[in-house]
Parts: C-alpha cells; sequence; structure tokens
C-alpha cells in the first residue's frame, strides 16, 4: 500500500493516535475511509464514461477489420491456386520449385535493413536537433557514420571497379 511497510503505517497511525487522540482518530478513519470510497467510485464512473463511447467505435472498426481481414485471405488463396495453374499452362516451374523465392527473402532483408538504416538516422538527426547530444562527446550517431564511412571506403564503387578514379585509396582522382 503506497510502497510503506507494517512498521511504517504503525509509526504513522502511532503519531496520528498521540496528536489527535482516542477520540478523533475513529472518527478521522471513517473520513479516510469515506473518501477513498468516493475517489474510487468516481474514477469508476469517469472510465465507464470514456470507454462506453470507444466501446461504440470499436465495434464498427473491429467489424471493418475482420471484413478486411477475410477478404485480403480470400484474395491470397485466389492468387495462390491460380498461381499453380499458371506454370502448368505455361511448362514453367511453379514458384515454389524456382529460385524466385530466395531472390524475394534477399530483396526483403534488404528493404528492411534499409528501414532500419533510416530509422536510425532519423534518430539521430532528432536527437542532435534537440540538443540531446553534447557537441564535445562522440554520439551513437558517430559511430554510425564512422561504420557506414569504413563500409563504403572498403569497397571500391561499382561505378569504377577498376579504380581508375581513385588508384591508390587515397579519395583523390587521378589527374591526367
Amino acid at each position: 500500500m503506497f510502497g510503506l511497510g507494517f512498521w511504517e503505517l504503525a509509526v504513522i497511525f502511532l503519531v496520528a493516535f498521540l496528536v489527535l487522540g482516542p477520540k478523533k482518530l475513529p472518527d478521522l478513519a471513517k473520513s479516510i475511509g469515506k473518501g477513498l470510497r468516493d475517489l474510487r467510485r468516481a474514477s469508476a464512473d469517469l472510465r465507464s464514461t470514456v470507454e462506453e463511447p470507444l466501446d461504440e467505435l470499436r465495434k464498427p472498426l473491429q467489424e471493418l477489420r475482420d471484413d478486411l481481414t477475410d477478404t485480403v485471405y480470400s484474395i491470397r488463396e485466389q492468387v495462390e491456386r491460380e498461381a499453380g495453374e499458371l506454370p502448368a499452362a505455361t511448362g514453367q516451374p511453379a514458384l515454389a520449385e524456382s529460385d524466385a523465392g530466395g531472390e524475394i527473402d534477399d530483396r526483403r532483408r534488404e528493404v528492411e535493413e534499409l528501414y532500419a538504416a533510416a530509422a536510425e538516422e532519423e534518430a539521430c538527426d532528432a536527437g542532435a536537433a534537440a540538443g540531446v547530444y553534447d557537441p564535445e562527446e562522440p554520439t551513437p550517431c558517430d559511430t554510425v557514420a564512422a561504420d557506414d564511412a569504413t563500409k563504403e571506403s572498403a569497397a571500391p564503387p561499382e561505378s569504377d571497379p577498376a579504380g581508375a578514379l581513385d588508384p591508390d585509396g587515397t579519395g583523390e582522382a587521378r589527374r591526367r
């Protein structure tokens, strides 16, 4: 109860008993109990007045969600049925038998990594804009930027596979 142990409550009761005396203490306890009971009743009333309109809004939304879920599943089943029929008609292997599933997983992983990197960069920018980081100290954003820079400098750019623009890796282009 309020993070107080038995002995703390006993000391509070003893001090109240000594200050108020035995005649006023029961009246004080009654008034405190009545106040707590009224507070609980008021919070329950408030909760019901807030939740009642929300429940009225939740029901149609839940019905809409269920309808959409059913529609998505029926469309998915229809697409899977038609996709299964398509390879037989064209003589091509089915999607599950081909290598397209692996390519899709690779692309999905790439997209997830890009989203994670973008979210991390956005968080760093927001922290810097809010003045969260001390300008004198390195930030988590600095280590992310350093990691990105080492990854970029370790691999030659794809547009320059032979290293013609930067043959010695110093970051300077070859002069003609």
